[in-house]
């Protein structure tokens, strides 16, 4: 999906988006250290003229960026205070030297500038590169609420994202969506918006779940026995607030737990995980939207609103509920009126 994307995240700017282009170092590496984190930058070569083109869009929460440089460059990055940044590319590679690890970057391993750990890279010519970055409290808060207790420690991540299988393979699908989705041009419309906070919220617990760093032991400690009421309390918030952008912290915060209790107690007593309830919440909801249209109602303004932002997924799947497509469902619906 970053294919599409290959020239840039957009073509003109808004008041959301920063763009700049520019043979000047000094002027590329002084945005860089304040969009991207602490960093010098060197070029390591000079067989060609140095260009840049960098691009930002800021969404709800996290900031999407793209970056193409035609100079084999020297990065370090010696951070005072934690900064995260999520890099991902189309083809090329870098070499990186994070702490002790040494790894090198291609479209299949990624790199995570991970909180407080010194990092090296050296890039070669014509490199491209697509960035998330997290502000620094987004991992503490999510994780204090996964794990029902304050965290006050910064969280170090491992930083070579292996994107080929696993728990990267999950990440680099949902950032790829997040930059389809974020990219829109219609993307500062509220339905958009919306279905753009869902994943948001979907990409940080997927990170604190699935990759490593040194709260990761924490999440995978036995569960606690919950009581029904905790279960039957997240049902009525789900209920309540399905279209809105909630993640397992979320509901992990209402029943009183760490997710890992959350997660047993929802299987043991309902016989599915708490986000499988909330999905199943959320297709009854479209199904019931559009079973109940006006004559302005569309397939992908009431998916995107229950947060399903993947419409050929999300047909797919409704049609595997419902037995019908949800076209098919509003057509019906409107000629019974």
């Amino acid at each position: 999906m970053l294919d599409a994307l290959a020239g840039g995240l957009f073509e003109s700017c808004g008041p959301r988006d920063q763009q700049l282009i520019s043979r000047d170092l000094d002027e590329v590496g002084e945005l860089l250290r304040r969009r991207v984190g602490p960093q010098k930058y060197e070029i390591r070569s000079h067989t060609k003229p140095f260009l840049a083109k960098i691009q930002f869009r800021r969404l709800s929460e996290l900031t999407l960026s793209y970056g193409s440089f035609t100079s084999a460059m020297e990065i370090t990055s010696t951070p005072k205070e934690p900064y995260y940044s999520l890099f991902c590319r189309r083809h090329g590679s870098s070499e990186y030297q994070a702490g002790h690890q040494s790894f090198i970057t291609s479209p299949s391993c990624g790199a995570f500038l991970p909180g407080m750990q010194p990092v090296h890279v050296r890039t070669k010519e014509n490199w491209q590169v697509f960035g998330t970055r997290f502000p620094p409290d987004t991992f503490q808060s999510e994780l204090s609420r996964l794990l029902n207790r304050t965290v006050s420690d910064s969280v170090n991540f491992a930083p070579m994202v292996n994107f080929s299988q696993g728990a990267g393979r999950t990440v680099k699908h949902i950032l790829s969506r997040l930059y389809v989705e974020g990219t829109r041009s219609d993307a500062g419309l509220v339905v958009v918006v919306l279905g753009i906070r869902h994943l948001e919220r979907l990409l940080v617990t997927v990170i604190l779940e699935g990759l490593q760093h040194n709260y990761s032991k924490f999440l995978l400690t036995a569960e606690r026995k919950l009581s029904l009421w905790q279960v039957r309390a997240v049902e009525e918030f789900i209920l309540e607030n399905a279209d809105q952008p909630l993640s397992l912290g979320d509901l992990a915060a209402v029943s009183g737990a760490s997710s890992r209790s959350l997660q047993y107690a929802f299987r043991l007593h309902r016989d599915c995980t708490p986000l499988e309830f909330l999905r199943r919440i959320r297709f009854e909801r479209v199904q019931n939207d559009l079973t109940h249209p006006t004559q302005s109602t569309t397939v992908t303004d009431t998916a995107t609103r229950w947060g399903f932002v993947h419409l050929g997924r999300f047909a797919k799947e409704y049609r595997t509920r419902f037995g019908e497509s949800p076209s098919a469902t509003i057509r019906r619906s409107l000629l019974h009126q």
